[in-house]
């Protein structure tokens, strides 16, 4: 289709040379009009022609395909993702030591922890436990912002679950922020806490 229109704006650049030559004695500027008008139509109906030439040859070929399943993964991959989840959790044990390590990280933020509150809930339907931390802190946005992206980097299983800022007062640079976050940890042996 390029090459049609490269053809067609060829054309009107010849037609044009060819009446500027004639002194535009017989057509005039509305003859070029004209001209110029009747060739990009030429153009637009070749070009629509080979549209709709093109989208039959697909919809004959689609309709030659018989219709694919449903795509599903594959059982033996969503076993293989489900053991990497599992190989990745760290032994109920291990949990007091990812809290060191996130008072670590605060401390070094320069963040102030207040009381924190800590407790295990088993998800026997998942086969592991959510050790589920309350960490509330004082200090700045930014150092609070520093603290959160570096506790996730560095610990794989650990998540998020809400960040609340309060403020004493509107131009305090000073925050305290209620931090909920979920470490994914194997379950204890034998179910017993």
């Amino acid at each position: 289709m390029q090459y049609q229109l490269g053809q067609a704006s060829a054309r009107l650049v010849w037609e044009g040379r060819r009446l500027a030559a004639r002194g535009l004695a017989i057509a005039g500027w509305a003859g070029v009009a004209a001209i110029v008008g009747a060739t990009l139509a030429a153009g637009a109906w070749h070009g629509r022609q080979q549209v709709a030439a093109h989208l039959a040859q697909l919809q004959s070929r689609q309709q030659d395909k018989p219709a694919a399943p449903l795509v599903q993964a594959p059982v033996d991959d969503a076993r293989s993702r489900l053991r990497a989840f599992d190989s990745g959790l760290k032994p109920v044990q291990e949990a007091p030591q990812v809290v060191e390590d996130l008072l670590a990280l605060a401390a070094a933020e320069g963040l102030v922890l207040q009381r924190g509150q800590y407790r295990l809930q088993d998800d026997s339907a998942g086969g592991f436990t959510r050790y589920r931390l309350s960490l509330p802190v004082v200090g700045t946005a930014p150092a609070v912002n520093n603290f959160v992206a570096a506790a996730l980097r560095r610990h794989r299983m650990l998540a998020l679950e809400s960040l609340q800022y309060k403020r004493q007062q509107s131009d305090s640079l000073q925050l305290e922020t209620r931090m909920e976050w979920v470490l994914l940890v194997q379950a204890p042996p034998g179910g017993a806490r």
